[in-house]
Parts: C-alpha cells; structure tokens; sequence
C-alpha cells in the first residue's frame, strides 16, 4: 500500500505484513486477546459500537478509499466495515490478533505500529482510532505524530473511555493510562491542530451502571478486582457485561441505543456516557501565496 515505508516491511506467506523491526508493546497478551475473540461476536457492546462508526463512517468517509483501523485487535469493526464495502485493513502490534483478523477475512493486515518509521507522512486519508488512544503513555506525542500521518484533509474518527469517576481495576487491568473526559481531550487534538468536526459523548445508558458495579461495588468489596479473580469468574462477569442480553432487558437497549444514534445522526450531542467519540481532520495546506495544497 502507498502509505507503507516499504523497506520497513516484509510480507508474510499468509499474506500479512510484518514490521521487520517490530516492537512487541501491545496492550493486550495473546491470551486476552483470544478472550476477546470469544467474546466480540456475540457482545452487545461491540455490535452497537460498531453500528455507531458506521454510521460516522457513512457520514464522513469514502467507501473507495483505503481505511486504516489503527490498533483494530481482532478485526471485528474492520470486518463489518469491510462487509459493507469500505476498502479497509488493520494496521495492529499483535500477531495473534492479525492472524484472528485473517481468519475474519480480511485482506489488508498490517502488522505493526503507527511510527514515525512505518508510516510515510501525509500518506493516510481516513483513519479509525477506536479505544486505541488510553492504551498510550503519551497520548499528546501520539497524537502530533499521527497528524503528520495523515494526508490534508483526511479524516479520524477516534473512541475513548470518558471519566476517571469510572475508573476501576478493569481499566487498569487493560492498560488504561485515562480516561478522558470531553474538554480534555479536545484540547489535546487542538494542541495537535486537528481541526474538530464532531464531538459527542455515547453509551450514556452505561454510566450509571458502570459507576455502581464496577466503582462503588468494587470499593465496597462486592465484586472482587479484576486482578483477584478466577478465570471463571472473569469469563462469568464478561458474559454478564457483553454478551447479548434477551427479554426486556434486550428491548430496553434496543431503544436506547436508537436513540442515542438518532441524535448523533442529526449531528446533536449526547451529553455524557462511559465513552466519547470525535471526528477530526487534518486541515488543508495553505501555501504562502494563499493557495490549496494538495
């Protein structure tokens, strides 16, 4: 692909690209990852996170232009997206992870980082940055880096955890370094000079829930940390947060979830969730003369 530093690849017999210098820092080890596997086809959480960048993809981005789903794990929302005819691939650290995403069907995996060695400048035109960003130390030098990354006037659509009230022994147990909160992070990307199209809190439904199991239950020492538990404990409480739920429980979602994605649709704001969602653009070149760079 064009936007590859191609001396600083290799492709592999099973058609995956390999960074041949690669740094082996993910987020999640192999097993969490075939954790997630099991989880991600049936999970409620990430069918309707999926159906929310779907839409944002539809509203700002080009099926015939290639997408990079940037630390996109096993490929679930890149799978989708490529089933309803985006050209799109993971660009993700894991080789486990890369070779569930093959084994999803994807074509276009690229195993490695976003660095200033892979990646040429100004190369990459859309870009998903979904839950990525928390996983990073320096969020702020990521983030400048990634703004070189991309062509003018491409475009990002980023996710990320809101709020440290919500924080508990599961954000660390995945690598969080934050959580965010809308002001801050727009700041950031600012600071960066992405130019911001479209902001918004999502999954509003969440928080409550999550203050009180995780947080409050947590502290309170009835639900144990997620360091404490057993894998039978861990697989029981992940199916009871993200396995899809029946019944009323199931039509209560259904109708909420409608209704947060009508009004993000519409372009309105949600005004606070368990998450944030921004869209965001790397602004045109205006050369000395005034003129359109492109």
């Amino acid at each position: 692909m064009d936007f590859l530093k191609k001396e600083k690849w290799q492709k592999l017999d099973d058609g995956i690209y390999v960074l041949k210098k690669l740094n082996i820092n993910t987020a999640f080890s192999n097993e969490q990852q075939d954790e997630l596997l099991t989880i991600e086809d049936t999970s409620w959480w990430f069918q309707y996170r999926a159906s929310v960048i779907l839409g944002l993809m539809d509203k700002y981005f080009k099926k015939e232009e290639f997408s990079a789903d940037i630390g996109g794990g096993n490929g679930y929302t890149t799978s989708i997206a490529m089933k309803e005819g985006y050209k799109i691939g993971v660009i993700e650290p894991s080789m486990e992870a890369c070779k569930h995403a093959r084994d999803r069907g994807l074509k276009n995996i690229y195993c490695g980082s976003v660095d200033e060695d892979s990646i040429k400048d100004d190369s990459l035109k859309q870009v998903l940055l979904l839950d990525v960003l928390e996983h990073i130390e320096d969020d702020c030098r990521f983030l400048d880096m990634l703004y070189r990354k991309l062509s003018y006037g491409g475009c990002c659509i980023i996710t990320v955890p809101a709020f440290m009230c919500l924080w508990s022994s599961e954000d660390e147990a995945a690598g969080h370094y934050r959580r965010y909160k809308m002001k801050s992070l727009c700041n950031i990307l600012e600071q960066s000079r992405f130019e911001i199209c479209y902001k918004s809190y999502f999954m509003e439904f969440l928080f409550v829930p999550i203050f009180i199991v995780r947080v409050l239950f947590e502290k309170m020492g009835f639900v144990k940390k997620k360091n404490e538990r057993t894998p039978e404990e861990c697989k029981r409480i992940y199916e009871l947060q993200f396995k899809k739920k029946e019944g009323i429980i199931n039509t209560v979602l259904s109708m909420l979830e409608i209704l947060e994605k009508l009004l993000m649709k519409s372009k309105l704001k949600v005004l606070f969730g368990s998450s944030i969602l921004v869209v965001v653009r790397k602004k045109h070149n205006i050369n000395m003369a005034g003129k359109l760079e492109k």
